[in-house]
């Protein structure tokens, strides 16, 4: 697993969630900066076992990212934080990354309100 993987997933639910296609405007071995709009994203492996996705703000969009992560790994305890970020296990980047790539885009858009 590498970070432009794991950018191509959040991509998908973010075209699926938002209609909006994040854009790649940086690209570095440990680190994918994406962009749509005034939103910012960025897809981060800095530590070799952890990810961490950082949002536009600390509320909104990550609220939603925050949700499809926990329905997909099966922990639906909403944190509420004030971080603008979400930081995941390697193990768990893996399971979300996988369950991204094979679900159909259809499929995922019904998946935004859970």
């Amino acid at each position: 697993m590498n970070p432009k993987l794991f950018a191509e997933a959040i991509n998908k639910i973010h075209q699926a969630f938002y209609n909006q296609i994040l854009s790649v405007v940086g690209s570095h071995i440990n680190e994918i900066k994406l962009k749509y709009d005034q939103d910012h994203f960025s897809v981060e492996n800095h530590i070799e076992t952890r990810y961490r996705i950082t949002f536009p703000d600390y509320e909104g969009k990550i609220d939603v990212y925050r949700n499809i992560f926990g329905h997909i790994m099966k922990n639906d305890d909403n944190i509420c934080d004030t971080s603008d970020f979400i930081d995941l296990p390697l193990s768990h980047v893996k399971i979300i990354y996988s369950y991204i790539k094979n679900i159909h885009i259809d499929d995922l858009k019904r998946l935004k309100d859970y």
